[in-house]
This record gives C-alpha cells, structure tokens and sequence, in this order.
C-alpha cells in the first residue's frame, strides 16, 4: 500500500513540474473580480504606506527681528516641539516681531503651513498675526491676511486657497501674544499629494464615511490604492466598526466661560474616539469638509494629562504618532460646528456614552477594551478611569456615570450658573492619576484621582454613600475667585459644594457627624475657639471650622426660610461686581453681598463668627500671604449694611446646625432641666429646644456644644450652663 502512494505522489510530481516549462506559457483563467477577494467579517488597516503624505517644504534660512538668547527662530525648524523659540524676556519684547523664513528656489508651491504652539506653558502664545508672502524674484513682501487666534495649545494651521507658488519667503509679523510675549515651538510647510483624489472619488463625502448611491463591489475592486480598496470593501459589507466613524461637534475653550464664571476651567477632551494608538502607529484620519481648527490629541495616560497634537484638516491625514493612548479630537470654537471623521487605522478601545449604550453594552464594551484607560460620558461628566478598576468595581455603568453627572449638576445649579445661563458647555473631566503619588486634586481642565482610589469611586453603592472626594474636587474648579476664594479659602469655600452634595444625596453633614476628640464635632470647636474666644475668622487654622458659618447661610436661608436661590444670587453677585482690592476686602465685601442678598442685617453674624473684626494675620494658603481687615474696613461695612435698613435676623443663626434645625423652624419654646457634671462630662437632661449650651466662668462664655453630652476642658464649681434658644434667649441650667 505504501508503495502505490509512492508511486501515485512520484507521477504528480513529475506532472507537475512537466508543467511549468518556460518554454509554455501559464495562461490564466478569466476571473470576475468582484469574486476573487472574500469578502472580510471584521476590518484589519492595510499598511498606511499606501497613503502618500503631503510634501513637506523645509524653509533654508529664517531669520527673526528680535529673540532670547537660547531660543532663537532655528528652534522651530529642528523637529522638536519640545524647544521653542521666544522673544525677550522681560518688558523688551517689541512689536511687531518678525519671524521670516525663506525658501529654495526648487520649492514650486506651499499650500499651507502648521504653528505648533509650546506645549509647556501659555506664556507668549500668538493671538494676532500678519502674514506676509515673497516670491522667488521679488523684492518686497505683500500681504496675504491677518489672522486672529484664541489663547491655546493646539496647533494653528494657515491656508494659502490657490496655493503660494514659487515661494521666496513667508513673514509673520506677530502683533499680540499671552503676556505679551512672542513664542513658537516648531513651523511646518506643506504641498498638498492629491494622488489618492480618483481613489477615494466612490466615497460621499472627504471623511469617507459613506459610499456613493449604486456603488458595486466591482467599483471597489477597481479602486487603485489598496489601502481605500479595503476600507471601502469592509464599509460596503457592512463590517466597518461604528468606533471607526463618528460625528463631532465643537466646544467652547473652557477658559473663556471660565473666566467669566470666575472660576477654573472645565474638561476639554469632550470628543473622546474610542481609539487607542500604538506609539509609532501611522495615523490615517479622513476628515469631511469644517470650519475653525482640529487637532487629533494622542494621550498617555500612564503618563499624565497632557499629549500630543496632530493638526487635521479635511480629506486625509497620515501622520506618525510619537507617543501612545487615547486619541480626542480636538475642537475648540465659540461658534456651533460639527464634522464628520473616519479613523481609519489605531486599534478600537471604544467608550461608554450615556446618550447613546446602556448597561446591556457595557459588559462588551469594557471586556473588549484594549487600553489602560476607558472613557465614559455622561451629560456634565466624563470619566477616563483605569481599565481594570471599571471592570472590576463597577457593575453598573449608568448608575455610576449619573452619580457623578448629578455632583456637577447640583454644584453648578448651586452656584446659580443655570438661573444666570452660565452654565458650563464643556463636562467636568474625572481622571485616575496612575503617574503621580497623589491623592486627588484638581487643577486646570480636570480633577485627578490615585488609583487607590478607584475600588470605592467606580462602585455607584460606596460613591453615594461618600462622594465627598470628588464633591469636593469638584468644589475646587467650582470655587468663585478672588469674591469667594480669598486667602485662607483654598480648602474651605469649596466644602460649601461638598456639603451640599453630601446631604442632598442623604448623607449627614460631615461637620455635623465626624466626631473628633475632645469636642463632639466641627461645630462644637468652631462655636468654641472662634465664637467663644472671640477669633478673627481667618486666624483659626481648622478649614473645617471656618466652613460653618458658610454652611450655616445655606441651612438658615434655604433649609429654614425656604430661599433656594440666596447661594445662587451672592454668587452671581460676586461674578458680576468688580474684584477686590485686597484678601481682607473681599472677606468684608462678603460680608456686605449676604446682607444685601438676603436683605437681613447679618452684621451680628459676621461679627461673632469673626468676619468683621480687624485682624492681620499670615496664612500659609498654598503659598504664604497676609489677609489684613483694618477697623475702618469694619466699621464702613457695618455702616453700609445698617444704612440700608434691613431687619435683623429673628433667629441667632451663628448656632443653627443639623440637630437644631427643627428648632428654628417650629421657633420652639426653651425650657430648662437639670445639668450633670462627671470629671470634665457635662450631660444635660430635661432641657427642650435649646439650639446650644453654653459654659460660662467669670460671666464669659468659655465653652459652646450642640449636644446634651459634651466633654469641656475644666469645670470649677462656680461655672454656669446656659441653654441658648433659637432667637438668643439663655436660661441658666441647674447643675446637679
């Protein structure tokens, strides 16, 4: 039997090699091409080398009328963004300064060119610019057009519509930069390849998104480039994965509403891909027709915040990508704008968006991700947390997502920025920091978080039952400034927020329930050593204290009086009135806004917890500083509120809090029973309706609680105990 085999193979072979003669022609069957290429269940990119790149025009020589030493304009010709050229330091710099490159005589056309501001800081980025053209054989520069820029990091690209032929040189004469200062990281000449133009002509629209009514499979196959053949066969069955192709609108640079709301900025990564790029990945981008600038940001998140931009413009864009990550398009503009956009090549992590997946696609969704980091999307947040956090602690996706959509929500409706139409347009961007030994923080753009943070912020169950963190980071970009952020407020203005959030979501007040020896809680310290000690507000060093009587405004005008706009105005009134002088004014003026806010004579308040006393203290408030309050501050805040004749408050609100709350607004009746002193254990029995119990010595008030038990530091038998009622009245306790 295995002989026969021998044999049988033998034959096939010698046949086989009888025909492949030279000397006889292969001739090749007829095929129909719309047969011969299967057709694919899923899309794999060809090699991007098929798309040919535009001409990149080097300039030979530049020259600039005025630089810094070490940054000179040969800086932005060396092919790395990371130095730059600036003009002098100092107040020297003088405009207009002019940037010039001149160009080779071979060079037959520009069609545009690319700024590449620096990436490092804002300081001298350009705002206002001519631009100037010379051609080979001229003598003198014309002008092409001005053009103006917002402030921002993204790159700018300049267009010549007809295309710049025979170039000789390009001026720029800069008219305006961030402070003012002139500055440029890289510039970038261009020729436009039109040889993909018959290729992609099957296509609708530039960004490739769609074919052309009674396209065939034959067409496809005829297509030259193989890389367009094979997106357009995966479009045309129908395989191209939706994370591929998407539309994208512009956003406003959150800086602009920023500085208006006088607050920090909001997220700007709104326009998350779903697609995660290999470092050295050649990008393949098509983009339909927009107005304004685009740049794709490639972002490693393992690295930090920032990343990497690529200028787009419409049609296709092939690029090489320097780093790895998350790509963003970025579209900053203050006018409405949507593009269409085709990402042809990078690997699909995808993304969650909360007007678009439910908890039925997130599972899929998450499992399949390829990346570190996953984008979720909600209608004022955005998520970009770790991969495995997600998937492991978060089993419900929406719930998660609308928890913190509902931290920005109700911060900003406190804030009274939808009442005033200020809303942001821009979401709140939450990011789990994986690069830093950092707890959380917020900072421009975005509020960032430890990885050992995530098992209890991606679970909806531990998030809402403690959402103070991210409440109060939040708190942080929300912070009204300087009008409610002066010296001393860093970490206090902002629990304002925090607070509101913490017990809109039936969580008790943290500074009415965290206990901390030997007081029973932040109201009790803060009623003792600033009350009772007759403290200037901003001497006392415990942020949780000075909260109170920020928190006590909001109990006693929305919770007791039923006015839920009294926060949203004073902030509105901040935004709108002129900054103030000097830390210490700003206090005071405070002080006047409520008054005349609420149209209470608050000056009793204020004076006790120690707002309108002269004061001149050093803070160490991330930076040290001095907050000064001189006696005719005082006087001419106490003299502008009384002048206006407001009433004063009925109620004592410096000792409202969560426990008496009842109290002030049933105006309960005090009585008094008896007092119980054990050692330092003070315990009161008997005594109904008393907002707070005070120690007296010597006819001064030593000690203050919001309890029935307290424990004070002495107690010497010729001290008293006062209950203290809603409206102020005091009636001695017996002490037994």
């Amino acid at each position: 039997m295995q002989t026969k085999l021998f044999f049988l193979l033998l034959t096939v072979f010698l046949i086989s090699i009888g025909c492949s003669d030279k000397s006889d022609p292969i001739v090749e069957p007829e095929t129909d091409n719309s047969a011969s290429l299967k057709d694919p269940d899923y899309y794999a990119p060809t090699s991007a080398s098929a798309i040919d790149k535009d001409d990149l025009i080097s300039a030979n020589t530049a020259s600039s009328s005025e630089h810094q030493n070490g940054s000179d304009i040969e800086k932005t010709l060396d092919g790395d963004k990371k130095t730059i050229y600036h003009s002098r330091w100092g107040n020297q710099t003088k405009y207009p300064v002019d940037l010039i490159y001149n160009f080779e005589e071979k060079n037959k056309q520009i069609d545009y060119f690319v700024l590449y501001p620096r990436s490092d800081s804002n300081n001298g980025i350009i705002l206002e610019v001519t631009v100037y053209t010379k051609a080979q054989g001229e003598s003198e520069f014309k002008k092409f057009k001005d053009f103006v820029f917002k402030s921002g990091n993204t790159p700018k690209i300049i267009t010549f519509p007809e295309g710049f032929e025979n170039p000789g040189a390009i001026k720029l004469s800069v008219t305006k930069g961030v402070n003012d200062f002139v500055s440029l990281a890289e510039i970038e000449f261009y020729k436009r390849n039109t040889s993909l133009e018959a290729s992609l002509s099957v296509f609708n629209d530039k960004a490739c998104t769609e074919l052309k009514s009674g396209i065939t499979k034959d067409d496809i196959m005829a297509i030259e480039n193989k890389f367009v053949q094979n997106m357009a066969l995966a479009i045309y069955n129908k395989v191209y994965d939706k994370f591929r192709i998407g539309n994208f609108k512009s956003y406003p640079y959150p800086g602009i509403i920023a500085s208006t709301n006088k607050t920090s900025t909001y997220g700007i990564y709104d326009n998350v891909t779903g697609i995660y790029v290999r470092r050295g990945t050649e990008m393949v981008v098509f983009m339909d027709d927009f107005e304004g600038e685009i740049s794709l940001r490639v972002v490693n998140h393992n690295e930090g915040f920032g990343g990497i931009d690529y200028v787009m413009q419409p049609g296709v864009n092939r690029f090489k990508v320097d780093t790895e990550g998350l790509a963003y398009l970025m579209y900053q503009d203050e006018n409405e704008y949507e593009v269409k956009a085709n990402f042809a090549t990078g690997k699909i992590n995808g993304y969650f968006d909360i007007a678009q997946h439910t908890n039925d696609d997130w599972k899929e969704l998450i499992t399949n991700a390829e990346y570190s980091f996953f984008d979720v999307l909600g209608e004022f947040a955005h998520l970009t947390f770790t991969t495995d956090d997600l998937r492991q602690h978060t089993p419900d996706i929406t719930e998660l997502i609308g928890l913190y959509d509902d931290i920005v929500d109700l911060e900003q409706d406190f804030l009274g920025l939808y009442k005033y139409d200020r809303a942001n347009k821009t979401r709140m961007y939450f990011r789990t920091n994986t690069h830093q030994d950092m707890y959380m923080y917020a900072t421009s753009y975005r509020t960032e978080y430890h990885k050992g943070t995530m098992p209890a912020l991606c679970n909806p169950s531990t998030l809402k039952a403690s959402p103070w963190g991210p409440a109060h980071e939040v708190g942080h970009v929300n912070q009204t400034r300087p009008g409610l952020r002066w010296l001393g407020m860093t970490e206090v203005s902002n629990n304002i927020y925090s607070l509101y959030v913490q017990t809109t979501w039936g969580n008790d007040a943290r500074i009415d329930a965290e206990q901390l020896n030997p007081y029973n809680n932040r109201y009790e310290k803060a009623f003792t050593e600033i009350i009772a000690d007759n403290l200037a507000h901003g001497e006392h060093g415990d942020v949780f204290c000075k909260l109170v009587p920020f928190w006590q405004l909001q109990l006693y005008f929305s919770n007791v009086l039923g006015n839920e706009d009294f926060y949203k105005d004073v902030h509105e009134r901040i935004r709108v009135s002129d900054n103030p002088s000097s830390h210490g004014a700003a206090q005071v003026e405070f002080a006047k806004i409520c008054s005349d806010i609420a149209e209470t004579d608050l000056t009793a308040f204020f004076t006790a917890w120690g707002f309108l006393k002269a004061v001149n203290a050093d803070l160490d408030d991330y930076g040290q500083g001095t907050i000064t309050v001189t006696q005719s501050m005082v006087d001419e805040a106490i003299s502008y509120i009384q002048s206006k004749g407001y009433p004063e408050p009925e109620m004592k609100l410096q000792f409202l809090h969560e426990q008496n709350l009842h109290i002030f607004k049933n105006k309960g009746a005090l009585s008094v029973g008896k007092a119980y002193v054990s050692n330092k254990k003070i315990t009161i029995s008997g005594t109904n309706n008393a907002a707070v119990y005070q120690q007296e010595r010597g006819g001064a008030v030593i000690h203050i609680s919001p309890r029935d038990a307290f424990t004070v530091t002495s107690f010497s038998p010729t001290d008293k105990i006062f209950a203290v009622g809603y409206d102020g009245e005091r009636k001695e306790i017996s002490v037994q």
